[in-house]
């Protein structure tokens, strides 16, 4: 599992991060090529090795992606602001919007993580049932939609009100809003762990009766018998 998991992070989460810090400017059109070969390469690899898909994974890297390779044209540190900003109103719409649906990006991160272990999906799905998990997944994910609402705001107003002068005024309140609630999410997720964690050692995923991925065999025969 720690290899797989390696991988996943490295490939989906990793990699495009510092593949669009180390190329500069222009030359950045190189990291979105290479981001996408290596993430489209490695979910095709998975699937028939694995048989599996990481969603979240491809979902985070194609998103960061595209958002930095539409980015490549700006070089005012203003504009470049501006564009980050709507890029979290966006993000928090998105979260939102998949809420809706319900299709919350953190239990879909929680399926992925699972299916390391070789868990179907039925297991994942009914031990998030039967341990109550839905409250944990929409309290980290409005917490963290919450903070980058708090977030736009504060920049929205800087762009708006403050202008390009002066819109790092409010510098220093973004970096100890984004603290605070990197505090209260690290909480919530160490909570979160040490929950599965006990589901897992208890073995309540694996021991769940009638949840094997496996397809099943029924004897037409034994049941004609029983009819005579």
């Amino acid at each position: 599992m720690k290899k797989r998991l390696l991988g996943d992070v490295l490939i989906y989460f990793i990699a495009p991060i510092i593949l669009f810090a180390f190329f500069k400017e222009k030359v950045k059109f190189y990291s979105t090529i290479i981001s996408f070969i290596l993430f489209i390469s490695y979910s095709i690899l998975i699937k028939y090795t694995q048989c599996r898909f990481n969603l979240s994974g491809i979902l985070f890297a194609s998103i960061y992606t595209v958002i930095q390779s539409l980015k490549i044209s700006l070089t005012d540190p203003y504009h470049i602001y501006i564009y980050d900003s709507y890029c979290l109103l966006l993000l928090s719409i998105f979260i939102i919007t998949l809420n809706l649906f319900n299709k919350n990006i953190f239990k879909q991160l929680y399926i992925d993580v699972l299916k390391l272990l070789n868990l179907s999906q039925v297991q994942i799905m009914n031990t998030i049932k039967r341990n109550n998990l839905y409250k944990d997944f929409y309290k980290i994910t409005n917490i963290a939609n919450l903070h980058i609402l708090i977030l736009v705001l504060i920049r929205l107003y800087s762009i708006i009100i403050l202008g390009k002068n002066e819109y790092l005024k409010n510098l220093n309140l973004e970096i100890v809003i984004c603290t605070l609630f990197f505090i209260i999410e690290a909480v919530l997720v160490t909570y979160f762990k040490r929950k599965i964690n006990d589901i897992l050692q208890n073995g309540k995923i694996k021991n769940i009766k009638f949840m094997s991925s496996e397809p099943r065999v029924i004897n037409f025969d034994k049941y004609k018998n029983l009819n005579k």
